[in-house]
């Protein structure tokens, strides 16, 4: 979802002097330049969801070094 209105911009920038033209054209830049951007919602449910993929590897990992250090203690 992109909060970003280039119209408001347009009318702005021709409230502060630039030619209609030149107004459309900024706002156009900078529409292209956020079009890519993720709200805050769509970062944090990124983040957690990567958070538990991390949890998940690094259980597994202790699961093993566990594992093996049980073998080794074992074997002696």
């Amino acid at each position: 979802m992109n909060a970003y209105n280039p119209l408001d911009t347009t009318r702005r920038l021709e409230a502060a002097g630039l030619e209609r033209r030149q107004a459309e054209a900024i706002a156009d830049e900078i529409a292209g330049g956020t079009s890519e951007l993720v709200t805050k919602e769509q970062l944090d449910a990124a983040l957690d969801k990567q958070t538990i993929r991390l949890g998940g590897f690094i259980a597994g990992i202790i699961a093993l070094a566990s594992a093996i250090l049980g073998t080794l203690i074992s074997v002696k």
